[in-house]
């Protein structure tokens, strides 16, 4: 009996030196996995990616009617800028909500009076020429775009 079980903890060590040896010189079960090849085409699109997106968090305008509220339009966008650009557009993150607020405020009822729907190119011109405005001459130029994510119209 005393040899049964001296046979099994034996066992039981070398088993786990095994186990430990094998994880440690990476062999077997625990070989690393090879990342995929990627293809030329996949080189080439990573060559290209030269802008990263900036979010900005979402606003909702208010539409009235008279006295009362008719409903409200949610848009939600981002800015693609240059790689490595973002932290000056971070840096005026809060001076362009603002301006962004204040002007949509005005926009959104103005360019929903003579039509039913909203016009998706002309609120994109005008968050650009917003952002423009607010960014200046120099850093104007590190926002190439304004990507409308979406845009929920909700009734009253």
């Amino acid at each position: 009996m005393k040899k049964a079980i001296l046979f099994l903890v034996l066992l039981v060590v070398v088993a786990g030196c095994t186990v430990g040896a094998l994880y440690f010189l990476k062999l077997g079960p625990f070989e690393p996995k090879e990342a995929p090849q990627k293809t030329p085409e996949q080189i080439e699109l990573e060559k290209k990616t030269t802008t990263t997106t900036v979010a900005i968090k979402p606003f909702t305008i208010p539409m009235f009617q008279g006295e009362r509220v008719a409903g409200s339009i949610q848009v939600q966008f981002a800015l693609e800028v240059a790689l490595d650009q973002e932290e000056v557009v971070k840096a005026k993150m809060v001076r362009l909500e603002d301006a962004y607020l204040r002007d949509l405020y005005v926009f959104m009822p103005r360019l929903l009076r003579n039509k039913d729907k909203l016009d998706i190119a002309a609120l994109k011109r005008r968050l650009k020429r917003i952002t423009y405005k607010v960014l200046g001459e120099e850093d104007s130029k590190v926002v190439s775009d304004v990507l409308i994510q979406s845009v929920a119209d909700n009734p009253g």
